[in-house]
């Protein structure tokens, strides 16, 4: 097993201590302090983000100053990386200096140091100066002399302090060539590729909610090509407005999920994902989703992009709201349904609509309930981000009960409709779906109540060998009543 700082053990010469400088954003953590207090400025001031164009002729240290005065930065909700971490815990108890020595604005890269207690100086931008490249070099230099200290860095930005510095330490796979002959030494975790974290991140398994977009088509038993081709492009554009939310709801609820026990594995939590690509590729997905919804139908167009503004809506406020966010997820899921009707052009009945609702509606109290029981197991009292404490799982869980036993009326209420006769030639077996959604509905709330939920509920069902049993029988039985 190699030893902690192994990279480091040719430069222990007996009667030499050369201190070890650490640089901050894409070295000691795995995120960048600039991009992670911008979305916090984002997140907490979106009115006036007008302001950060104007604050960028300050030059960077000035903006840096004016974003580290506006936000409150946490640093225990960072993604350290855990190999630099015990590197400089190794190195402190043998007695060595260790500087932090950043580009990040003071303020921050002081509460960083004074959170992990490790370093003996913290050298970062302010008074009008970017302590990056050349300036850090400088900086140190003139403290410690040319070779005179060791630096763990990251970047090309790097390649002046490498220079200038004794021993060339990078966290990054491939070495850097320096102009002397020399090349930097891996020091830290593994960092890999960020494109497998993107995808990730877009949360593929995500989609299966959008297959909501079918439903218009099977309820109208409208079975032929067009239908299919046109729910296909709706599945399609609602899969990338969809990923393009996620990425940004997790791109503002980062130091959230950091301290939360599953989500902090996300890829943007955990560091894995940069910010600047999350962001970047946000609005591309959006775009590219409406492009394609314009080269369609208008009238998908229309749904899509209010499908859009409502989830963007969700992400900066809605969901930190208490009960406004259980309806917004409840009107989400069947702006899907209506999302694939306007793609089909077929009208959804009020029967559709209303049942989707309530079973929506359910499904999302379920996800808050499942949340608060497992608070609740874990002592904690509140999560981050969220209007609601432990004390509220009783009444989140009555109205969730009941929108879903509602939703089972709304369907007794159907079958017993004159529309029925329409579209099925033997509707009496469509009644054999009614203790199948009593059976199902009851028993997630019911494993809920003893924490077996997940926090995602259709998830858990499209793991769930009994759900996914009961949906296939549903099935079944709507295929006996239509032939």
């Amino acid at each position: 097993m190699r030893e902690p700082g192994g990279a480091l053990a040719a430069a222990r010469v007996p009667g030499i201590a050369r201190p070890l400088v650490v640089d901050l954003d894409g070295t000691l953590i795995h995120s960048d302090l600039l991009w992670e207090s911008i979305v916090l400025f984002l997140k907490q001031h979106l009115l006036r983000a007008w302001l950060l164009p104007f604050w960028l002729l300050a030059g960077k240290a000035g903006f840096k100053a004016k974003l580290a005065n506006a936000v409150a930065l946490d640093p225990a909700a960072l993604p350290y990386d855990a190999a630099v971490l015990e590197l400089l815990r190794a190195e402190r108890a043998r007695g060595r200096t260790l500087v932090l020595a950043t580009g990040s604005q003071q303020r921050f890269a002081q509460q960083v140091a004074d959170h992990l207690g490790l370093f003996d100086l913290v050298l970062a931008t302010g008074d009008g100066i970017n302590l990056t490249s050349h300036n850090k070099a400088r900086r140190l230099t003139g403290l410690y002399g040319a070779q005179g200290y060791d630096y763990l860095g990251n970047a090309r930005a790097d390649l002046p302090v490498w220079l200038d510095c004794a021993e060339a330490l990078s966290v990054t796979r491939r070495p850097f060539r320096l102009a002397d002959g020399r090349s930097t030494r891996h020091c830290g975790s593994v960092r890999a590729h960020p494109l497998p974290a993107l995808f990730k991140a877009l949360r593929p398994r995500q989609w299966l909610k959008n297959l909501l977009v079918f439903v218009p088509m099977l309820a109208g038993h409208a079975l032929d090509l067009p239908a299919f081709t046109a729910s296909l492009v709706a599945f399609l554009a609602f899969s990338l407005c969809a990923s393009s939310a996620y990425l940004l709801n997790d791109a503002l609820d980062a130091q959230d999920d950091r301290v939360h026990p599953t989500k902090h594995t996300r890829p943007i939590a955990a560091g894995a994902l940069p910010l600047p690509l999350a962001l970047g590729a946000s609005p591309l997905l959006a775009i590219g989703a409406l492009l394609l919804c314009a080269s369609f139908d208008l009238l998908l167009l229309a749904a899509v992009s209010v499908y859009f503004i409502s989830t963007l809506a969700y992400s900066l406020v809605l969901k930190r709201l208490l009960m406004v966010d259980i309806v917004a997820l409840a009107i989400l899921y069947s702006l899907r349904v209506l999302g694939g009707a306007a793609a089909t052009g077929i009208a959804p009945s009020f029967w559709l609509l209303a049942f989707s609702f309530f079973v929506f509606l359910s499904l999302a109290l379920l996800k808050r309930h499942s949340e608060l029981v497992n608070l609740q197991q874990r002592g904690k009292d509140k999560t981050r981000g969220r209007g609601y404490t432990v004390e509220d799982w009783m009444p989140v869980a009555m109205m969730g009960v009941n929108s879903a036993f509602l939703s089972v009326l709304v369907f007794m209420l159907y079958f017993n409709s004159g529309s029925v006769l329409d579209l099925y030639r033997n509707p009496a077996w469509l009644a054999g779906i009614l203790p199948l959604l009593v059976f199902w509905l009851g028993r997630l709330w019911v494993l809920s109540f003893r924490g077996q939920v997940n926090e995602d509920p259709v998830l858990y069902v499209s793991k769930d060998r009994t759900s996914l049993v009961v949906v296939a029988c549903c099935l079944a039985l709507a295929l006996l009543a239509t032939f």
